[in-house]
């Protein structure tokens, strides 16, 4: 019997990670910041969407485990191709317990799949890990152990410390950027009704965002201070990258930028935050636009 708890958003949505034994400096703070789309479910079929991936007693075609304690079983083998480090994906997932508590997945907020980035450290370690052992198309069980997981602080009131997990996935697909532009790529994951105000080279905008560098995930979080960060388009308080994506913008778009370390921090870097020669990524939503 699988239980699910209706945790206050996605838990891949919060700024922790809680880990012990990992380099991870986020704490939670239970804001939503994860950029989320998909076609939206209605409520009545929430219930069904939870058993809507592989039981824990289907039979696997296959399985591997891993020296580091991960075991992926397969249930379906994809055709597309493998996986890499910068792939924006799109996910249909739920993680649960050992004891079946379901804890977290797309279903509970209604969404088909989750865009996740590959490699940068979104979730606990152990996701990205097995992500690169897949192909586009594969419906997986992953074992992650515990100091892989949620660690020894676990998440209270949802995962016990030293807790084990088990995440269910289907990797739906590969999404490609809708614009490429001096090499940075740029999602529109969920764009707003025709008639938005667009950004223009002048214009004055309020977004919340966080940020990460390739070895820092999140070093800058909008929502964590809860309070909207207010920009004047050109006037140079931004790295090139970012200005150059929020062109594509509109008024309500939620964005995903991943900005190459020439168009951001270059071989100087930002001090105590961001290595020299990191490229950066951005999750982000224009909430007005002057």
């Amino acid at each position: 019997m699988i239980r699910v708890i209706v945790f206050y958003g996605v838990i891949m949505a919060l700024t922790s990670c809680n880990l012990s034994g990992v380099d991870n400096s986020n704490e939670t703070n239970g804001e939503l910041d994860s950029l989320i789309f998909g076609e939206a479910a209605d409520s009545s079929e929430i219930t069904e969407r939870v058993n809507e991936l592989k039981p824990l007693d289907t039979i696997a075609l296959s399985q591997k485990t891993f020296e580091n304690g991960i075991r992926i079983k397969w249930f379906e083998r994809g055709e597309g191709r493998q996986l890499k480090k910068n792939d924006l994906i799109a996910l249909d997932y739920r993680n649960q317990l050992e004891d079946g508590t379901v804890y977290d997945g797309n279903h509970l907020i209604k969404k088909a799949y989750i865009p996740f980035f590959v490699g940068w450290n979104q979730q606990t370690p152990g996701w990205d890990l097995a992500l690169t052992e897949l192909q586009v198309g594969d419906e997986v069980e992953i074992f992650i152990p515990s100091n892989l997981a949620r660690g020894e602080k676990g998440i209270p009131g949802v995962v016990p410390p030293n807790s084990n997990n088990i995440l269910l996935l289907k990797v739906v697909e590969i999404i490609e950027p809708d614009f490429i532009e001096d090499e940075i790529r740029i999602w529109i994951v969920d764009k707003t009704k025709e008639g938005r105000t667009e950004i223009g080279y002048e214009s004055q905008i309020s977004m919340h965002y966080w940020v990460s560098s390739e070895s820092k995930p999140r070093y800058d979080n909008s929502y964590k201070r809860k309070i909207p960060f207010e920009l004047k388009m050109g006037d140079g308080n931004i790295i090139p990258g970012l200005y150059k994506a929020l062109l594509k913008g509109r008024k309500g778009d939620k964005m995903m930028i991943h900005i190459p370390a020439v168009e951001a921090y270059g071989t100087n870097g930002l001090p105590g935050l961001v290595p020299k020669n990191e490229d950066v990524f951005y999750d982000l939503i224009v909430l007005d636009v002057n």
